[in-house]
């Protein structure tokens, strides 16, 4: 079994950092305790959902995986250290840069990308030891791996709540368009949220920011990205 962090053996690098992206998503997803649907996947990297399937055959092969047709696919404990190895550097990298380069939270998902790929765990550990060991990164998710774990097994998607759910937002996936949106939006971090209403005919949710008391409409979609615990 895989529990820990260890050096990646690359034959080919750019497939693999597209197979480690997979996992990664599959995560954030919550693919460690739920099956994703490749449609879910397919419009989280922006490919088609026959792409998807592909990419978990093959990720099913080397046992990071494991997938049923029409239900989705789900980490393996494999998969599932490996995908908390990437996300547990990402988000370092995250802290680093707004921290100390001043980004903005929408614009470090990118640059944290490219640096989480070729971060070794020793320049990992010294990075976080640097930063002060952090305990979230600037998207509320948690960085050390028994924090990712924990986390992970209290939250949901926005959209898996109910009708009069009060929920707290602890995080939202890292593309620079899902900070923006729902910044833009009057949604946070910490923010306490009642679930007032789902529209399946148009694809929307609404919720009420108890804080400020504005009601808000989200597109169904893009409210999966966002991840809560309740609060009752």
């Amino acid at each position: 079994m895989y529990n820990g962090f260890r050096p990646l053996n690359r034959e080919n690098n750019v497939m693999n950092e597209k197979k480690e992206d997979y996992i990664k998503v599959l995560f954030d997803l919550g693919g460690s305790r739920n099956r994703i649907s490749n449609k879910l996947v397919a419009e989280r990297l922006k490919v088609s959902p026959s792409t998807v399937t592909e990419m978990m055959v093959s990720l099913e092969k080397i046992n990071w995986v494991n997938t049923l047709p029409y239900k989705g696919s789900i980490l393996t404990e494999e998969g599932k250290a490996l995908a908390k190895q990437l996300i547990y550097k990402h988000r370092l990298w995250e802290v680093f840069l707004v921290n100390h380069l001043g980004y903005d939270i929408n614009e470090v998902h990118d640059e944290a990308e490219l640096l989480e790929h070729s971060t070794s765990l020793l320049l990992a550990k010294r990075l976080e030891a640097y930063l002060k060991f952090p305990e979230y990164c600037p998207h509320g998710g948690a960085i050390p791996l028994n924090l990712i774990e924990a986390q992970e097994d209290e939250i949901i998607p926005l959209t898996e709540c109910q009708v009069g759910d009060i929920v707290e937002v602890q995080r939202m996936t890292n593309e620079e368009y899902v900070a923006d949106y729902f910044s833009n939006k009057d949604v946070k971090i910490n923010d306490i949220l009642e679930y007032l209403d789902e529209n399946k005919m148009v694809d929307t949710i609404t919720i009420r920011n108890v804080k400020s008391d504005n009601t808000i409409e989200l597109n169904s979609t893009t409210a999966s990205y966002l991840f809560v615990k309740s609060k009752r």
